[in-house]
Parts: C-alpha cells; sequence; structure tokens
C-alpha cells in the first residue's frame, strides 16, 4: 500500500491509495511528455499481448474531441492492441492539427511496439483550444521504458485538477476461472453525468467476447458514472472503456450477459464501476462533504432523473450544505425549477433521518440544532419522497466550497 500525499488532498480522499494488480495479457507504460513544464508522469500506454476486445461509451457533447472521432472508427473493427491517456492536453477544438496529431502518435505507436495502426486507441484531457504538443508526446514514446508493474502509476499519470489517483482492483471469477478487474479513472471538475464527463479504463483477463463487453458497459454505466456530478458542466473529452485480454480461457465460451457463470463476476464489476464513479465526486474540485440525492415513488424514472440531477446541480444547494445551513427551502426550489408535476401534499423531504418539510408544510417538531450537526458530517443524504408513483433515482455529488472558485480561477494560468 501507498500513503497518499496531504498536499491539499480531498478531505474525502482514502485513506489509504492501495496498490494496483496488473491484468494478466496488459503492459503498462508511463511517461513524462513534460505536458506540464515538471517533472511528473503525464501519459500511458496500455499494450495488449493478444487478442483482446474493447468497448467504449462517449459523451454527448457536440464538440467532443477529435479523440473520440478517431475511436469511433477504430471502434469497428472491436479490437484493441494498445490505449494510450495523456494529461495536459485535451486535444479539443485544435482543428486539422489536432488531427494530424492524433495520426502521428499512433502511427509512431504503431512502430515502436509493431501492432496495428487500426487497433491504437487514444484518450487525452487537460486545457481545452491548445494546440497538441505533439512531438513532447512522441519523444516520451521513443523512449526505452520497462513496463511498470503498479498500475496506480497509470492513475496517477492523467490526473489534472485530481487530487489523489483513483484505482480498484477486484479477484473474482467465472464459474471456476479465477478472473481479475482493474480498473482507473480520472476526474475532478467538469463533471455532469450524460454519459460519464471523465476518462474511465476496466480491464479484465476473462474471455468475452465484444458484444458481452457492450452489454455489460451499457448495464452498468446508468448507475455508476451517469449518476454522478460535480458542478453540472459536461465535458467534451468524456469516455469510459472497457477491455478484455482474453488472457483466462473458459472450457465453454460465454455467449450472454444472462450466463449463470457470470453472476459473481457482474457483482465485482459492477462494484467497480461504482467505487469509480464515487471517487471522482470525493475528489470533486474544493469538495468537502459527499452528497447523495436520493428520489423515490416518482411516477416515472425521467422524473425522478430530473429532479435528483436538479437538486445535485444547484449551486445554491451545494453552497448551503457547504456551510451547515439546513435550508431545505433550495430543494423546493430546485424539484420545482423541472416543472415536473409534483404534489405538495405528499411531498416529504429529509436530510438523512431528518424529515424537514411534510404535507405541503415545514415539520414543526424539527430540532434544528440535531439538523445542523448532521450537516457537518461528510457524508450527507438528500432523501425525496414524490408519493407520485414507483421508480427512482440515485445521484452523487458534492458541495461547492471557497477552493472550488479558487481552483477554477486559476486552471489555465
Amino acid at each position: 500500500m501507498v500513503k497518499k500525499s496531504l498536499n491539499k488532498i480531498s478531505p474525502l480522499a482514502p485513506q489509504i491509495i492501495k496498490r494496483l494488480s496488473p491484468v494478466e495479457g496488459v503492459s503498462l507504460y508511463t511517461y513524462c511528455a513534460n505536458l506540464y513544464n515538471k517533472q511528473r508522469n503525464d501519459l500511458s500506454i496500455f499494450l495488449f499481448h493478444r487478442k483482446s476486445f474493447i468497448a467504449e461509451v462517449f459523451t454527448k457533447s457536440s464538440l467532443r474531441s477529435a479523440t473520440l472521432d478517431w475511436n469511433s472508427k477504430a471502434l469497428k473493427g472491436k479490437e484493441v492492441q494498445a490505449i494510450i491517456v495523456n494529461a495536459g492536453n485535451a486535444n479539443t477544438f485544435t482543428g486539422r492539427q489536432g488531427e494530424r496529431a492524433i495520426e502521428e502518435v499512433v502511427k509512431t505507436i504503431a512502430s515502436q511496439f509493431k501492432i496495428s495502426k487500426k487497433k491504437i486507441f487514444v484518450a487525452s484531457t487537460g486545457v481545452i483550444g491548445e494546440p497538441f504538443p505533439t512531438q513532447k508526446v512522441i519523444r516520451a514514446i521513443k523512449e526505452k521504458k520497462s513496463p511498470s508493474k503498479n498500475w496506480i502509476d497509470a492513475a496517477r499519470s492523467i490526473m489534472t485538477t485530481d487530487t489523489y489517483p483513483k484505482g480498484i482492483s477486484i479477484n473474482t471469477s467465472i464459474g471456476n476461472q479465477k478472473i481479475r478487474i482493474t480498473g482507473i479513472a480520472k476526474g475532478s471538475g467538469m463533471i455532469e453525468p450524460n454519459m460519464a464527463t471523465m476518462l474511465g479504463f476496466i480491464f479484465t483477463d476473462a474471455e468475452l467476447s465484444q458484444s458481452i463487453l457492450k452489454s455489460l458497459i451499457s448495464k452498468f454505466i446508468p448507475n455508476s458514472f451517469n449518476s454522478i456530478s460535480v458542478d453540472g458542466d459536461e465535458s467534451t473529452n468524456d469516455t469510459v472503456i472497457l477491455t478484455s485480454t482474453n488472457a483466462k480461457k473458459m472450457n465453454k465460451k460465454i455467449h450472454s450477459i444472462n450466463d449463470k457463470r457470470l453472476k459473481k463476476f457482474k457483482l465485482d464489476l459492477e462494484k467497480v464501476f461504482l467505487y469509480l464513479a464515487e471517487q471522482i465526486v470525493r475528489d470533486g474540485e474544493g469538495a468537502t462533504k459527499l452528497i447523495e440525492v436520493n428520489v423515490t415513488n416518482a411516477r416515472s424514472r425521467l422524473s425522478a432523473e430530473k429532479i435528483s440531477r436538479s437538486i445535485a446541480n444547484s449551486p445554491l444547494i451545494k453552497t448551503a450544505i457547504y456551510g451547515r445551513d439546513p435550508n431545505w427551502g433550495r430543494v423546493i426550489m430546485a424539484i420545482g425549477k423541472t416543472y415536473e408535476k409534483v404534489k405538495k401534499d405528499k411531498l416529504k423531504i429529509s436530510f438523512g433521518n431528518y424529515l424537514v418539510a411534510k404535507n405541503g408544510l415545514a415539520n414543526p417538531k424539527i430540532d434544528e440544532r440535531k439538523l445542523k450537526r448532521y450537516l457537518s458530517k461528510d457524508k450527507i443524504n438528500i432523501n425525496i419522497d414524490l408519493s407520485n408513483g414507483k421508480e427512482k433515482s440515485k445521484v452523487l455529488t458534492c458541495d461547492f466550497s471557497h477552493r472550488y472558485i479558487d481552483i477554477n480561477a486559476s486552471y489555465k494560468t
């Protein structure tokens, strides 16, 4: 285990940053390309040794990065031989220069590792609109490097305003075959559910086809990476990638995600998705509190999602929680501005177990002192019972502190 740095680490971070386990069939290479003009790793390459498959989901942003356009084409081949990820530059709104940069970088990787250009995937994160530092990246890739045995190095290399690396390894099984899952992610600001709003990479050595991977990623994205928010701003570069190296062969291949042998594997894969998504919120820019918004008994799933996201993305609510101010009127505001049909006399609002409003009125029995003590905790639940149906939605978010402004007032400078 590696102890985390004390330098402005999020107060919601894990006490210990655990080492990650490599996945059989993949080698990791990390580099310092000086994309931040200081000595830190800012570039990683995952190299696959055998026929491996890949599934990917993308941001819905209409101004997405050129990297995602490249990946959309590469995804048609279903296979992956390498993934390169850089921090420090988003390669977004960079025109033809950005497109040429990808072509040159991919060509260099293909030559360096003797693999196909069509099976190389690219991801970038950092400042939008600055020319991509192609030569810096190429010089780094050409360095002779040995694979890194500690995959937390990769999680560190892709950090931007993140205060700690995010990763998890789980040993699981499919039938009688032992399987490993390792995932990493980055994200701290510009986080709003609409696919993901960050970068996530999840690897397994299981023998799984690309169609199975697509089904799995579609199954677990909605309640994990698609149910988080820091600031309501959707990025141009969001993507989540799931790969299988096929290193652990099955006696009988898996043809459906409903195969009974996948039961434990699916539970553990979901844990990886959920853990990484939560860590992004815990590392929200300037965050001091994790906020879980639960909307229950809604008339439709869409209605529940609209209301939960409206609450999670309200600056007024986020600042109130930061200040330990039990101003539930702001929750009423956030529900109302969705224009969803809500029965006032049946609506219940609670902070944790403290019921603050019911029957269209404030709860006269609420103890403000106890409620304020509850709001001093680092995990706050806002529970909304609409009493209007059977659907529900949960979104994880965080508070807004003074530091959020400090970070975003000087991100580029």
